[in-house]
This record gives C-alpha cells, sequence and structure tokens, in this order.
C-alpha cells in the first residue's frame, strides 16, 4: 500500500468501495408534466425530476451530464439522530461520511469548470464535511461558509447542550475558482427600523440654486461647480407608532423613495468636501440653504450638503420592488431573519414539509449569487422540491433527484403548480413569476435491466 502524504479524514470503510452497478433511467410519461403552451420564450422545459436513490441517480446522470451543470445545492440529513417525518436523520457517523463523499465525488464531476457547490448542514457534521470537501474538490477551491439564522433563541426545537443552536450553515466550493466568476452579490432584505431611523428624511424641494463657486477636483482634475440654494424644503419622516403604523410609513417611503437621504458627518481629513462647506457662511447651513456639487454647469446635481453634513441617499442601497423599499447591499456571510424573510414558509409551496422546508428567499439568494438564466442547478436531496421550484421560476433548468415517496407526495405536484402558474407563495411575486415550461419524471431501471 502506498504511503500517504496528504492531511485527510479517516474513517471506517473508507477504503472500501464497492462497484455501482449502472442503471439507466426511465421516463414516466404519466407523471411528467408541460404547460400546454409557451408562456415565455424563456420557458424550461426539459427538466428532470427522478425518483430513486441519489447514488444510483447521480451515476446514470454521468453518461450525458458531466461537466453541464453551473450549481449545485444539496441540503441532506444533518445526522442529527433523529428521526423526521419525511426521512429518517440519524446514522453511524463513518456511514454517513462514506455515503456523502461518494456522492460528492460524482458531483463533483457533473459541474461544470465555472460551477459551484452549496452544501447545506448544521453543526453535527458541517466541520467534519468541511475537511472531505478540501480533500474531493481541493482547499484552494473553498469560496466560503455562510451561517443562515435558522430560527431566534426563543424557536422551539434549537437544542444545543451549551448555548441555544440557531444556525445553520452552508458550505461554498468551486470547481475551479481560476474559472469561477460571481453573478450577483447584491443581497436584499426588508428595510429595518433601525434603518429608517436613519433614512428619515425628505428633500422635498432643492429651492432656487445659485452658482458660488468652480474649480478642479484635487485628485482627479474633474470640473466642479458649487451651488447655493434658497428655499430648500427638508421634511422629516415620522416613526412615531411604528409598529401600528408600518404600512403607512412604509407606504410612505415607497413613495418618497428617490428623495429620501440620511445625513453623515464631514471626515476632518476630507479637505475636497471640506472646501465646497466653505462656500457657505461658517461651514454652517441654516434651515434655508444648502450647497450642492455638480460635474460641470448644466449637468444633474450629484451631491447636497446640509448643516456641516453630506446627504447620503436611500436609493444608493436600496431599491423600490413591487411597491416596497428593499435594502441592497454586498453579501456577508451573516444571514439573519431580515436578509432571509421566512414568512408564511409552512405555507411555501403548498406542502407541508416539517423540519425539512428551506425558505425559496433562500435558495433565490444562492441562485443568484452564482447563476444566469439558462444554467443547470441540480438537488440530488429534493426533500419538498424547493430548488426545483425556485429555479424553474427562476428560468434556470434543473434536476432533482429523491429517494423517499413524497417525489410524488410532494415535491411533483409543487411543481406542477409551478408550472401552471398557480403557486403563489415563495418568491414566485418577486420574480414576476407567471407559470410555463415543464418537467420529465423518471425512474431508476430496475438493477440488470438492459435495453
Amino acid at each position: 500500500m502506498a504511503k500517504k502524504t496528504k492531511l485527510e479524514l479517516t474513517w471506517i470503510g473508507k477504503e472500501e468501495r464497492p462497484r455501482l452497478e449502472p442503471r439507466i433511467l426511465l421516463e414516466d410519461p404519466e407523471l411528467s408534466y408541460r404547460a400546454p403552451h409557451r408562456v415565455s420564450p424563456d420557458d424550461q422545459f426539459d427538466n428532470l425530476l427522478i425518483h430513486g436513490d441519489n447514488l444510483l441517480a447521480l451515476k446514470a446522470l454521468e453518461q450525458d451530464f458531466v461537466g453541464r451543470v453551473k450549481c449545485v445545492y444539496i441540503d441532506p440529513p444533518f445526522n442529527t439522530g433523529q428521526a423526521f417525518e419525511h426521512y429518517d436523520d440519524g446514522v453511524e457517523h463513518s456511514l454517513w461520511l462514506d455515503l456523502m463523499t461518494r456522492r460528492l465525488e460524482i458531483l463533483a464531476r457533473l459541474l461544470r469548470d465555472d460551477g459551484v457547490l452549496y452544501v447545506h448542514l448544521d453543526q453535527e457534521e458541517v466541520h467534519y464535511l468541511k475537511v472531505v470537501l478540501d480533500e474531493v474538490f481541493g482547499r484552494r477551491q473553498f469560496l466560503g461558509q455562510i451561517a443562515y439564522e435558522r430560527s431566534g433563541v426563543s424557536g422551539i426545537g434549537q437544542g444545543g447542550a451549551f448555548v441555544v443552536n440557531t444556525h445553520e450553515y452552508i458550505l461554498a466550493y468551486a470547481k475551479d475558482r481560476s474559472a469561477f466568476a460571481a453573478e450577483d452579490l447584491q443581497g436584499e432584505g426588508d428595510l429595518e427600523a433601525k434603518a429608517m431611523k436613519r433614512y428619515n428624511r425628505v428633500l422635498v424641494s432643492p429651492g432656487e440654486r445659485t452658482e458660488v463657486a468652480r474649480f478642479d477636483a484635487p485628485a482627479t482634475g474633474e470640473p466642479v461647480v458649487i451651488y447655493r440654494h434658497e428655499g430648500a424644503v427638508v421634511e422629516t419622516i415620522s416613526l412615531r407608532s411604528f409598529e401600528k403604523r408600518k404600512e403607512e410609513i412604509e407606504a410612505e417611503y415607497a413613495q418618497h423613495f428617490e428623495s429620501i437621504f440620511r445625513l453623515t458627518s464631514i471626515q476632518k481629513e476630507n479637505s475636497f468636501q471640506n472646501r465646497i462647506l466653505s462656500y457657505c457662511k461658517d461651514g454652517v447651513f441654516s434651515a434655508d440653504y444648502l450647497v450642492s456639487r455638480g460635474k460641470k454647469e448644466g449637468e444633474r446635481i450629484t451631491n447636497y450638503y446640509i448643516k456641516g453634513q453630506a446627504a447620503v441617499w436611500l436609493k444608493d442601497t436600496a431599491r423600490l420592488m413591487d411597491g416596497r423599499v428593499v435594502r441592497t447591499g454586498k453579501l456577508s456571510d451573516f444571514w439573519t431573519h431580515a436578509d432571509v424573510p421566512k414568512a408564511n414558509l409552512a405555507n411555501e409551496g403548498g406542502v407541508d414539509f416539517r423540519r425539512g422546508k428551506k425558505p425559496e428567499s433562500l435558495i433565490r439568494r444562492l441562485i443568484r449569487m452564482v447563476t444566469r438564466e439558462g444554467d443547470l442547478v441540480l438537488d440530488s436531496f429534493a426533500g419538498s422540491g424547493t430548488t426545483g421550484a425556485v429555479a424553474h421560476k427562476m428560468y434556470r433548468r434543473w434536476i432533482m433527484v429523491e429517494l423517499g415517496d413524497h417525489c410524488l407526495t410532494h415535491v411533483a405536484p409543487r411543481l406542477r403548480d409551478v408550472v401552471d402558474g398557480t403557486d403563489a407563495t415563495g418568491v414566485t411575486s418577486a420574480v414576476g413569476w407567471a407559470g410555463g415550461g415543464g418537467f420529465r419524471f423518471y425512474r431508476l431501471a430496475p438493477s440488470g435491466q438492459k435495453i
């Protein structure tokens, strides 16, 4: 036996690799489903829903899909030692590692060179699987770990022998980091009360402006024009009785979205902005004056300054979507309830899947980060079918594999509703989904069957 020279995780049975019997996939036309007509030019019809053991199914997919999958998301059993309604979540640790490793090796082969794998786990196995993934993909291919806030401290069933366990984790790996490029790393979430308390001013009118100076910016040489405004009107949005008036306040923010700002102090070392402020009496602005600057005469105002501070616009860190203001910004690796709303999660997709269903908003964010329309998304632990439902609504192609009978009772009906456009839950409204496309339903051929 050759001497091993690399750091690795070992377990009982790791070197034992029984040969997989090749299987083929057989379509069940009675369970395949498609819209009667094309709803959009981007409709996807050849999606695959496979009922059967995912190791055998992944092996069968190798024939046609090696190097073709852009994104893999899997939410395997966490191996917590508990038994749930739709699956047994407690197997011997070594066996769990072996089951996962064999599947991850095939998933790695199915990924495109610029593809990404997400593995969703909790604290029971995430650190062990991180070492396994370093072996399968290479440590250099590790993109990051996302901490996802599943629930608050007071929620039911958090557990934790020491501190309350409220988070789950998503490990992200690239197939080839040199070929990988992120697609959309802008996050979004509801505008929180604490943000509203800062962004609560509205520039109703800038008043009459008069040019007071012009010069070239010292660092860039760009022409700058300074204006002084008389008769400017600035109002404040009242956040009094926020919880009772929440809908009313949110509507007011949407109405004035383009004109809402907060003030931030000018740093003493910022000589450029301090020079701008010097064009107002004593550098302090009364209620009747504000200063602005543009790049050149006639161009729209790019910055406003009031009472010795600079205006920062809400529209630069948020956007108006479906009549409500949602905040945006570069994503961090810590996702809270505000980042990933879970309202009405129990009813998403019209299926009941306790202790296993993930929010459509979570899957949408993950898919959007690394794929474009038309890319292929794969989930070999389909569960309640969330990944396929979201991918379909986002005009991505998808493959899902599920062993349990809920493939028939939960996943297939959920996907039929998505195709019909009757599923109004989850991200339907956010992505403007109206139905269309379809999927093919497959089963694994019996052992030894030949064509």
